[in-house]
């Protein structure tokens, strides 16, 4: 289900305020390890920690630990890694100092702050973090560089032809007549439509359908490619089923991005049958439109 913005804004405010504990608690380890140092060393289990290193040792570099996976977190750069890092220090934590200790409240503080880590672990920064960013610029360079690739090749290709040409000339502008025809029949015959998010799924079928009962298009082919979270569209058990099927009827060929299946953790094998994963669905976007398709995004 896509999120409206105050939805979208609400993770990076559970984001935000959550790292700003576990910075705080940071700066607090550093600059005042003394009381740290002894409510440590005065806990019912400390052993369970102390037998490592010295229990001043042990809140120092816990400190650096907490300022390094708060600010990770806050920024949402390599979110699910600053998560860890932040569960690995807690939980010993919590169960050093906080187990056994007078009064529930900060232990059932440290339970509520390891579920929402869990909760980052499995989702990442989701919306408004470094990762977001890093991966579409990622995606940015893939594109450029591999449309500027193709380009290379197709002029080495225009160069040779234009050799080829000037030795049979009749030939050859006869066969380029016929394929610049066929180019101009298939115009308007293939149609390629890239969704972003899963509800987009359901406007590019029934768009499939209408183009089917209206004779004027008389389609070749209708692909839907899937970049973002429209990948969890075609994960098994989708409430999105019913559509991927309808659109299955109705001739439409199914492509999915890798590099967003790798995103959202999402594993192929957890795919619905009859989907084809493309390891990079913006440049095969550009390889449908030199093949003379049709292209929108939703």
């Amino acid at each position: 289900m896509e999120n409206n913005p105050l939805q979208k804004i609400s993770f990076l405010v559970l984001r935000a305020f959550g790292s700003l504990i576990f910075i705080m608690a940071g700066f607090n380890h550093l600059f005042q390890t003394a009381g740290a140092t002894a409510r440590l060393e005065k806990a019912p289990f400390a052993q369970l920690a102390t037998w490592m290193a010295p229990a001043e040792t042990l809140i120092i570099l816990s400190g650096v630990g907490l300022i390094v996976g708060g600010f990770m977190l806050l920024a949402g750069f390599k979110t699910r890694l600053a998560a860890g890092l932040l569960l690995a220090i807690l939980i010993p934590i919590t169960l050093t100092v906080q187990v056994g200790a007078e009064g529930s409240g900060p232990l059932f503080k440290n339970i509520a702050l390891i579920g929402m880590l869990v909760f980052f672990i499995v989702n990442g920064a989701i919306y408004y973090g470094l990762d977001q960013s890093l991966f579409q610029k990622e995606q940015m360079k893939s594109s450029i560089k591999n449309k500027f690739n193709g380009n290379y090749v197709a002029v080495l290709a225009f160069g040779l032809l234009l050799v080829l040409g000037s030795c049979t000339a009749g030939t050859t502008v006869g066969q380029s007549t016929a394929q610049a025809g066929t180019v101009t029949a298939a115009t308007g015959k293939k149609y390629a439509v890239l969704i972003s998010q899963p509800n987009h799924l359901k406007a590019a079928v029934n768009t499939a359908e209408t183009i089917t009962k209206e004779s004027r298009y008389q389609r070749e082919s209708f692909v839907v490619m899937a970049c973002g979270k429209s990948v969890e569209a075609f994960v098994k058990g989708s409430e999105l089923a019913q559509e991927f099927e309808k659109g299955k009827a109705a001739g439409v060929t199914y492509r999915v991005c890798g590099m967003s299946l790798k995103q959202f953790n999402i594993n192929t094998s957890s795919l619905v049958d009859g989907v084809e994963v493309i390891p990079n669905g913006l440049t095969y976007m550009f390889d449908l439109q030199e093949q003379g398709y049709t292209t929108v995004e939703l």
